[in-house]
């Protein structure tokens, strides 16, 4: 007889506010937490241990909180771009339309 049993972790998404990702400029950056739980041939059954909340971006795959703060800019005016694909106008330092999610 066999028994597999073991630790593993399970990520779960903890609210559904985006925020946004100062990576790529997408609105898909949301809280995350990575819990360790005890499996039982491959199947989570117990929570072992509650992981720390975090920001996870779903556009990158990369956590926020292992990036700087931006810099703020020292004049008041911002350069806008207009997305080619719904001609809305948005922050020209955003890598990716946060309306549509089209490259800029």
């Amino acid at each position: 007889m066999f028994l597999i049993a073991g630790v593993q972790p399970k990520t779960r998404r903890l609210d559904e506010n985006p925020k946004r990702c100062p990576a790529c400029g997408l609105a898909q950056a949301y809280t995350t937490r990575v819990d360790q739980y005890l499996s039982l041939f491959f199947i989570p059954l117990i929570r072992v241990k509650q992981g720390t909340p975090f920001l996870l971006c779903e556009g990158c795959q990369r956590p926020v909180d292992d990036f700087q703060a931006p810099v703020q800019e020292t004049s008041t005016s911002r350069s806008l771009a207009v997305c080619v694909a719904c001609k809305r106008t948005f922050d020209g330092s955003f890598k990716y339309c946060p309306h549509c999610g089209q490259r800029a």
